[in-house]
């Protein structure tokens, strides 16, 4: 296989992009709700690398800018033989590297500088869009069009005294009943509709749910699971409930 210049330079000027879409994906960290993968071809995930890695290099290169005009109003800035501006490299060529006609011309430490000019916009982006991912109204936004219909529930669940506990019913059957579990919220998964494709429950309660006559019994059997994840599709029915606040969930 080999070396294509073009797509390692490529992949160099889009960093601050993927660092961007990182940086929004770990401040989206949540314990209760697992991260879905991204859709293949997801318009918003392209438009956040590109305007991503826009922005990134646009910080450098107005730093790079600002670097230049400071050197020629003092005499202290440190003269090397190579264009230190790497966007300038890559626009103009080869000639923009201070008269060097070749790379054979070039100090050794040259091509790191430049990787490092490269680099370094994929780092400030990566921790400005954590940074600003964290935030609670940036995070509020971010939840509402990824959680949807679920965003109030972890909102609420989020404080110390509120938790959330849920009800499943599986459709294993059992002596004329359906096998159901209660307990505690630990963690769940959405699937691309923003339905409940996973959900784990912590300190869990088995029992039977039989339909009568007289209407649904629920018959209680005296085992405990400290923890069980079930699949959304061997469930008939999830219900939720949150403890501890008793305001309405806004």
């Amino acid at each position: 296989m080999s070396f294509s210049y073009a797509l390692f330079l490529v992949l160099l000027l889009l960093a601050p992009g993927f660092s961007v879409w990182a940086g929004l994906r770990l401040a989206e960290y949540n314990e209760l709700v697992s991260q879905a993968p991204e859709r293949p071809n997801s318009t918003f995930s392209l438009l956040t690398i590109v305007f991503g890695a826009v922005a990134g290099h646009f910080i450098m290169s107005t730093l790079l800018a600002a670097q230049e005009t400071f050197c020629r109003l003092v005499t202290t800035c440190l003269h090397v033989r190579f264009d230190p501006n790497i966007y300038r490299v890559i626009v103009v060529g080869e000639q923009a590297k201070a008269g060097s006609n070749s790379f054979a011309d070039l100090p050794g430490w040259s091509v790191p500088y430049w990787l490092l000019s490269l680099l370094l916009p994929a780092v400030m982006t990566g921790v400005i869009a954590f940074r600003l991912g964290s935030r609670q109204q940036v995070r509020r936004l971010r939840e509402r069009s990824v959680l949807g219909w679920f965003q109030p529930w972890i909102a609420q669940a989020r404080s110390a005294d509120q938790f959330v506990v849920a009800y499943v019913v599986t459709s294993m059957a059992h002596d004329g009943g359906y096998v159901a579990y209660e307990g505690v919220l630990a963690n769940v998964a959405l699937d691309d509709n923003r339905a409940i494709a996973m959900i784990v429950l912590d300190n869990c309660d088995r029992f039977l749910v039989k339909i009568t006559e007289d209407g649904v019994k629920r018959v209680d059997a005296p085992t405990s699971i400290g923890l069980i994840q079930l699949d959304a599709r061997n469930c008939l029915n999830i219900a939720l409930e949150l403890f501890g606040d008793p305001s309405a969930i806004s």
